[in-house]
């Protein structure tokens, strides 16, 4: 009785949804705004991205990389003749912050914090459309309990530190749960098959778009998409969504192709052997098998940056005999003859996805830091419990896709039965977001090896989570098999 008078006194004042944006919004100030302010260090990817904003770094000679966050950068003015060509969406939020800077702030000097500002400004309607979306027609206490785990999901610090850096992480971050929240909303909440062709578009726009290495998330898109023409009944509707998806899928294939890969040599190095040859047991083998001269097996487990290596990596022979005769295509059919490198990697990268932001990159501004690399985790529980709880083997995702899939393919089954078009769906929405986790794994794996594994396994970590927050307020609101629809609002 107490429980429910609670709950009762609080839903006079707060809705389950804007409570979600208050533990999210909050704690994200504090880290973001509020010193001493937190961010994340330059790896050294930064020069692409600044070059292509008109932003530099200031004092080069004394700029820490890796070591400490740095959050003030120079506004160039005059026109750049040597900009990089990177492209991402990213650069849309970035543009505002820049130009939000100039208003309030400097129009020579950029402060990072104003991307933040940005980033956590788009976020937070994510939550509350989110929140709204799976808490719809739960029960009241339920439904604040539910809000309470999303909260704590994704206003967790080691996804919001990214919005205060130039990482392109966190515009993939914003997108795919607005992807996930338009997805549920416009079909649980409020159904507009336009409304969310547009919202779709949008979303998958942003987080795709984010970085080419996610070009190839527009799978689980497609299959999402495709599972929504089991729900919609009118021609008209379905012709739509045919081509809003054959839109984007044609869209991506085209960027991929046209889109120079600046990174190119740097990545295949690195997968080779960062990943391939890195624990491999005869990496001469390997090499030999696809024609490569097995003397390379020597650069196991170097990195491109190294000052030191047994071949010089700036000599035109390595790129001939090593990165000319190796490309993508030739490492994943490498890994298909030798499905065990495949197997270590894998390993080793969840234990890399739990970790969420590089563990190599300082927090802290040099003077709030007591020392060089410094780490935050304020408002980390959830990744903390996530980390020290779940297995660290491939094998459990595995293992934990077969249940899921199984529990919502009942659903659908059922949904088929008593024609409740939304089961069917929901399978697919499921379905499409574990073929994105692992594609995501598999494609982090070919494209660098274990090199800056952490942030490119960034979104599995946000997949796992949406998949595990869908089951739990399913699980909470007894939707497993059925298609309740009381607003609790």
């Amino acid at each position: 009785m107490k429980v429910r008078n609670f709950v009762n006194s609080l839903s006079r004042y707060i809705s389950p949804a804007w409570l979600a944006v208050l533990i999210v919004g909050i704690p994200a100030i504090l880290l973001l705004f509020v010193p001493p302010i937190n961010g994340l260090a330059d790896n050294g990817d930064y020069f692409m991205i600044l070059n292509s904003n008109d932003l530099y770094i200031q004092n080069p000679d004394n700029y820490q990389y890796n070591s400490y966050f740095q959050n003030i950068y120079g506004i160039r003015q005059f026109y750049n003749e040597t900009t990089t060509g990177f492209l991402s969406t990213g650069q849309l939020f970035i543009t505002v912050a820049i130009w939000l800077n100039k208003l309030f702030f400097s129009s020579s000097l950029f402060d990072l914090r104003f991307l933040g500002l940005v980033y956590l400004a788009a976020l937070l309607p994510a939550i509350y459309l989110l929140t709204r979306a799976l808490t719809f027609g739960m029960k009241k206490s339920r439904g604040y309990i539910s809000a309470v785990i999303l909260g704590f999901m994704f206003g967790d610090g080691m996804y919001i530190i990214y919005f205060n850096s130039f990482y392109p992480e966190a515009a993939a971050y914003i997108g795919l749960l607005y992807f996930a929240a338009v997805l549920f909303y416009f079909f649980r909440v409020k159904t507009s098959v336009y409304g969310f062709s547009i919202c779709m578009l949008v979303s998958v726009l942003v987080f795709i778009g984010a970085y080419r290495q996610f070009l190839f998330l527009i799978i689980g898109v497609v299959i999402a998409a495709a599972g929504l023409l089991t729900y919609l009944s009118n021609r008209t509707q379905q012709l739509t969504l045919i081509a809003t998806v054959l839109g984007l899928t044609g869209m991506f294939v085209t960027l991929y192709a046209l889109t120079p890969d600046i990174t190119y040599d740097r990545d295949v190095y690195h997968s080779v052997n960062r990943g391939l040859n890195l624990n491999a047991d005869s990496p001469e083998e390997i090499l030999a098998e696809g024609d490569v001269n097995p003397q390379y097996s020597l650069l196991r487990g170097t990195s491109y940056y190294d000052e030191f290596s047994p071949v010089p990596l700036s000599s035109e022979t390595l790129k001939a005999d090593l990165i000319n005769q190796t490309n993508y295509l030739w490492i994943t059919a490498s890994y298909l003859l030798n499905p065990q490198e495949l197997s270590k990697l894998l390993t080793l990268g969840v234990q890399d996805m739990y970790l969420v932001k590089p563990n190599e990159l300082g927090n802290y501004l040099e003077k709030d830091s007591r020392e060089a690399g410094q780490k935050t985790h304020f408002f980390a529980l959830f990744s903390q419990i996530k980390a020290a709880a779940f297995p660290k083997n491939f094998g459990f995702f595995l293992l934990l896709a077969a249940v899921i899939l199984f529990v919502y393919g009942i659903g659908f089954y059922q949904g088929l039965r008593k024609k409740e078009r939304w089961l069917c769906f929901r399978f697919f929405i499921i379905l499409g977001l574990f073929v994105n986790f692992f594609m995501t794994f598999i494609v982090a794996v070919i494209y660098t090896g274990d090199a800056d594994f952490t942030r490119h396994l960034f979104l599995t970590s946000v997949y796992f989570d949406l998949i595990l927050l869908i089951f739990i307020t399913d699980m909470l609101g007894g939707r497993f098999w059925s298609d309740e629809r009381r607003s609790v609002e």
